[in-house]
């Protein structure tokens, strides 16, 4: 097991020691969706709830969050990680297979869905010899498709789908979310740095009546060497203490 702990008021971390373990996508997703987040907020696939603890910090206007998470010891550290930076009434983890109709979280009761979800497609890529490593990488649990559609099941109707991916799975995106009748409202290019072509994208998704699409600036995660821009350095000061 390993733990960022902080100063006080910081927030203390734990995941698995090897493993899953989270990445700079889960501070970037919960960047991006930080404006967005009020009410209720549902995290399909939350591993150990770094998203949604860092989003309990990070928006104000957010009543709760609701952690599912499919593996039994990532569920545990999500459960842990929330009962240990409280408060407890409004973080829940909860183990599950969001992809079933089972009693995982109340459909259409959220006002924000969020979602890592794993970067490649089953049966795509290099395998990883680790479980918790190749069900987060390859998404041997959940296809993209099976997310919308639990997404599209829990969102409120004015609810919205936030997410990050690989840029080159953006026609997928787009596809996949027109079949269940949702749309990208907003989305955010992620670049290594100035210069770089966007390996990632931020993306907000909504039923598709009356949602207009754009595209925000560019968001580039490294300034100088090795160093976070401010943006994201800014987060990750949440669970370290960073300069």
């Amino acid at each position: 097991m390993t733990a960022f702990p902080g100063s006080p008021g910081l927030l203390v971390i734990h995941q698995p020691e090897r493993g899953y373990r989270f990445s700079i996508d889960s501070v970037l997703l919960a960047g991006f969706s930080a404006p967005h987040c009020r009410g209720r907020v549902l995290d399909l696939g939350t591993g150990c709830g770094i998203v949604l603890l860092l989003l309990s910090r990070l928006a104000p206007d957010m009543d709760s969050g609701v952690g599912v998470e499919i593996q039994p010891a990532l569920c545990a550290f999500a459960e842990r990680n929330f009962r240990e930076n409280g408060p407890v009434r409004r973080l829940r983890a909860v183990r599950g297979d969001f992809r079933r109709e089972e009693n995982v979280a109340a459909p259409g009761t959220f006002d924000l869905v969020v979602a890592n979800p794993p970067y490649g497609r089953a049966g795509h890529g290099r395998r990883n010899p680790h479980p918790q490593r190749e069900a987060a990488r390859h998404g041997i649990h959940c296809s993209l498709r099976e997310l919308f559609e639990a997404a599209e099941r829990y969102l409120a109707p004015a609810g919205r789908l936030a997410l990050i991916l690989p840029h080159g799975r953006l026609p997928e995106v787009r596809d996949g979310a027109w079949q269940v009748g949702m749309g990208i409202g907003e989305m955010r290019p992620v670049h290594a740095r100035r210069g770089a072509a966007p390996s990632r994208v931020l993306l907000l998704l909504a039923r598709v009546a009356g949602e207009q699409s754009r595209e925000l600036p560019p968001l580039y995660l490294h300034e100088g060497e090795g160093k976070y821009c401010p943006e994201v350095e800014r987060i990750c000061r949440l669970f370290r203490g960073g300069t």
